[in-house]
């Protein structure tokens, strides 16, 4: 009964499978944001994240732990003797069934929250800041689709990241910065200006501006306005957290 109300629009627009979907996001992202205005899908390429980010921390687990060490050896916060108490816990934790459960689960949380919160935060700029008209589907299909960039993001850095034995592996304007300025707010904003972050604000843009038929302009500076946004939040969050790391 479903297929009887169809639009002509719809009719004549063939569902893509995921697979066509998943080779085009790159080549040709037009035509799949097209295709998912008539049939949003969001699942798929949401799990397919999940596992890339699951694999990518089981194999990043090592040199997180050993930045976070790094991090608190250098803190002027904490006490010297202090510092060994919290080595010590971290090295009987790490690699235990509760620490991978918790990894697991923490990325699963954040995977599903973050999509949801982003997909809700571009239908109310859509719907209600610039009048235009969509659902939370499409905005979830949207995002998650555009976070694909994530696949090839991961394939540059995850390798030259254990290849340098370092989590401080940068595709943006950082590398004109020495790593010890990591912490500076310039470092931060030019860290920003990445290839892969472009890149996924571009395709977001043009997957909002196709499903709600906005203009180049509007789509590309809504989009852009919370990537800064979003840029500046994380900014102020981690540099408190650097002050009470000291």
């Amino acid at each position: 009964m479903e297929e009887n109300v169809q639009t002509p629009e719809v009719q004549g627009e063939a569902k893509l499978s995921f697979i066509t979907k998943l080779g085009l996001i790159f080549t040709s992202p037009s035509r799949v944001f097209k295709n998912l205005a008539h049939y949003p899908t969001w699942l798929a390429p949401t799990i397919l994240m999940l596992v890339l980010a699951l694999v990518s921390g089981y194999l990043m687990r090592d040199l997180g732990m050993q930045a976070q060490k790094e991090r608190i050896m250098q803190s002027e916060r904490i006490p010297e003797e202090r510092k060994e108490l919290i080595l010590d816990r971290m090295e009987e934790q790490s690699g235990s069934p509760i620490q991978i459960v918790m990894m697991v689960v923490g990325i699963i949380v954040y995977i599903f929250a973050s999509y949801a919160i982003v997909a809700g935060l571009l239908l109310f700029t859509g719907n209600v800041i610039l009048g235009g008209s969509s659902s939370f589907k499409h905005m979830l299909s949207v995002y998650a689709w555009g976070s694909l960039v994530g696949i090839p993001e991961a394939i540059i850095k995850v390798p030259l990241a254990l290849a340098k034995n370092s989590i401080h592996v940068y595709t943006s304007l950082a590398i004109l910065f020495d790593t010890s300025e990591a912490e500076t707010t310039l470092f931060k904003i030019a860290n920003a200006v990445d290839i892969f972050a472009i890149w996924r604000v571009a395709l977001w843009a043009i997957g909002f501006g196709i499903v709600y038929k906005f203009s180049q302009g509007k789509s590309y500076g809504a989009i852009i306005i919370w990537y800064v946004i979003w840029v500046v939040v994380s900014i102020v969050f981690s540099s408190l957290f650097a002050g009470f790391l000291g």
